[in-house]
């Protein structure tokens, strides 16, 4: 019983020390910093830090890391509109694919056809943004590639006369090379500006309507040839290379590019207006033809002239340069002489 008793009041001892010793440890003071590390307590993490200071590096971080990769569903931040591209695409080529195979003129396939595509070119666009970077412009200049090779695939096989079901892969083929082809120019360093995608956007519009004009002519001066539309389709793409070319020597600013945009289409229209009632429809084609075509040569060519060159940049040394050179002075009696020393150009 003795020992039962001895062993009891030991071990409550113990237990109370220990406890103690634990308390202290929690409690106890941060240790001077001549203390070594292996005689130091471990204490707890500190405290997330609430100062005006700590709060402007969480955001310096997080805007970090927001320019590394866009969001969690895209690298850049013209990929939504890549990822809306296809999927549209997608929709439109699957659907006129699906009823180019409908023989028995039912629905199914059409909107068969719409999902299979769209979720195809969808999900491609969308596994594409994710993992490459896309900027806003060049994702506006894709989505417009893309549209421009589509109806020009359709023109190309118009005028070969191809079936539903050729067309339908040509244009969806057609739209992808566009795509990914622009997509992979200015990923590899190709820098496209507002104005640049004006002056893309201004030169297939223009290629439009002088394609329109001729295939007007050509109609008016044979009526059993009928209207071809093929032209008219596969101008845009033409259009959009040329500009493309042009905005590599040329850089329009805001007067330039409103001169381009508004003096060719009001002399077109004059020229319109004051045709038509006294011609035929081949003559008016030729002078509204004519007037739009030297107009815009024309307004090219003064504001090609009359654009001022950036100014050049002008750097300046980030340290002194000392160099020795002689040194001229005024001597003898009433600075009659001359004498000369040595001395240092100094140029900052």
């Amino acid at each position: 019983m003795r020992v039962l008793v001895i062993l009891l009041c030991l071990c409550s001892t113990t237990a109370g020390a220990w406890g103690a010793a634990h308390a202290w440890r929690q409690t106890a003071p941060a240790a001077p910093p001549d203390e070594p590390e292996w005689a130091r307590f471990p204490t707890s993490a500190p405290p997330v830090e609430s100062t005006p200071q700590s709060a402007e590096r969480i955001k310096r971080a997080e805007s970090a890391e927001r320019t590394e990769r866009y969001s969690r569903f895209s690298a850049g931040a013209g990929g939504p509109a890549v990822a809306v591209t296809e999927i549209l695409t997608g929709l439109a080529g699957g659907a006129v694919l699906g009823s180019a195979y409908d023989v028995e003129g039912q629905t199914s396939n059409l909107y068969t056809g719409a999902m299979i595509g769209g979720l195809t070119l969808g999900t491609t666009g969308i596994l594409y943004q994710y993992f490459y970077r896309v900027e806003r412009s060049s994702s506006l200049f894709a989505t417009l590639t893309s549209l421009a090779w589509m109806t020009g695939g359709i023109g190309f096989a118009n005028n070969r006369h191809l079936g539903d079901k050729k067309r339908a892969f040509i244009a969806l083929g057609f739209s992808q090379l566009g795509l990914f082809g622009s997509l992979l120019l200015t990923s590899r360093g190709l820098e496209l500006s507002g104005a640049d995608l004006g002056l893309i956007s201004i030169s297939a519009a223009y290629a439009v309507a002088i394609a329109s004009l001729i295939e007007l002519v050509n109609d008016a001066r044979n009526s059993t040839r009928g209207y071809n539309f093929a032209p008219m389709l596969m101008a845009p793409a033409i259009g959009m290379a040329v500009g493309g070319l042009l905005s590599v020597p040329l850089e329009l600013n805001g007067v330039a590019f409103a001169l381009i945009t508004t003096i060719p289409p009001v002399a077109s229209g004059m020229a319109l207006a004051l045709s038509a009632p006294l011609s035929s429809r081949a003559t008016t084609g030729r002078v509204v033809l004519l007037t739009l075509s030297g107009s815009l040569g024309l307004t090219a060519l003064i504001t090609a002239l009359t654009s001022l060159a950036a100014p050049r940049e002008r750097t300046s040394a980030s340290t002194l340069q000392l160099t020795p050179t002689p040194v001229v002075l005024a001597a003898g009696r009433h600075n009659t002489a001359l004498a000369v020393g040595p001395g240092v150009s100094i140029q900052f």
